[in-house]
């Protein structure tokens, strides 16, 4: 992936910014061949964009397309907190705030057209995104990935996941959500909150022992509570819906690495 997102540290050493996004910039992705070389990539040029994180690429006809799912900020910007900002809308998306959504690239290999599209819409940040590695190089019908909550990640300066959130690639939105004009979901997201000033982090899915189904397993994560410094391990059962498990208790730890 060719992105216009650099990182230099002369860039920085002379007074500039280590991480620069050039909004003059292309985008492009390239397709090698299974047993291919440097000199076999197609590369397909899309939407200027910078992405970070893949849910997962597969082949979905031999020889003639493949799909590309990542988060896509259409541009980098930090958000600064406001009283206008709420956890269920961001109306500045737009506007150059770093805010991730799931995205789809589909790149025909033999006419190399590309289309592409946001598969979420506005009501959540998403990052860090996850599948069944047992699926992995198949046509997926579930990812998963960490909530954002951008208030609390704009007023500490640094990102904080408040939930987890279930993507159903192959199930459409429900289109009566979208009465308030809202909701740009093409897919169906189901999400887990937990509690207030509960953040979580190292989210992953653990398939289920003799398992057939893809989301036949659980998501366990790591959650601490600011407000009652009680970190707990939550588990979270994945069959069709997102279902709460239990959580339990860890002591709080601190390491200190020294160089």
């Amino acid at each position: 992936m060719d992105f216009p997102l650099t990182f230099d540290i002369n860039r920085l050493v002379n007074g500039g910014l280590l991480l620069e996004y050039n909004h003059e910039g292309y985008a492009r992705i390239g397709a090698m061949p299974r047993y291919g070389n440097a000199d076999s990539i197609h590369w397909f040029k899309v939407e200027p964009n910078c992405t970070f994180h893949i849910i997962s690429s597969f082949e979905d006809q031999p020889d003639m397309a493949s799909t590309q799912f990542g988060w896509l900020p259409r541009k980098f910007k930090p958000t600064s907190p406001s009283k206008e900002n709420d956890h269920d809308t961001i109306s500045s998306v737009d506007d150059g705030n770093l805010f991730s959504r799931a995205y789809e690239w589909r790149l025909n290999m033999q006419s190399g057209e590309v289309s592409e599209r946001y598969l979420t819409g506005k009501r959540f940040c998403m990052d860090f995104s996850m599948i069944n590695g047992a699926f992995s190089g198949v046509k997926n019908r579930y990812g998963y990935a960490q909530v954002v909550d951008s208030v609390a990640s704009s007023a500490s300066g640094m990102l904080k996941y408040n939930g987890l959130a279930k993507l159903h690639f192959e199930e459409p939105a429900d289109v009566s959500l979208r009465s308030e004009g809202q909701l740009e979901e093409a897919i169906k997201v189901e999400t887990h909150m937990f509690e207030e000033n509960s953040f979580c982090t190292g989210a992953s899915f653990v398939p289920k022992h003799g398992g057939f189904e893809e989301d036949d397993g659980w998501l366990i994560t790591f959650a601490h509570n600011e407000d009652t410094n009680i970190s707990q391990v939550t588990l979270l059962f994945q069959n069709s819906e997102i279902n709460f498990i239990t959580q339990w208790n860890v002591a709080a730890t601190i390491g200190i690495i020294k160089v």
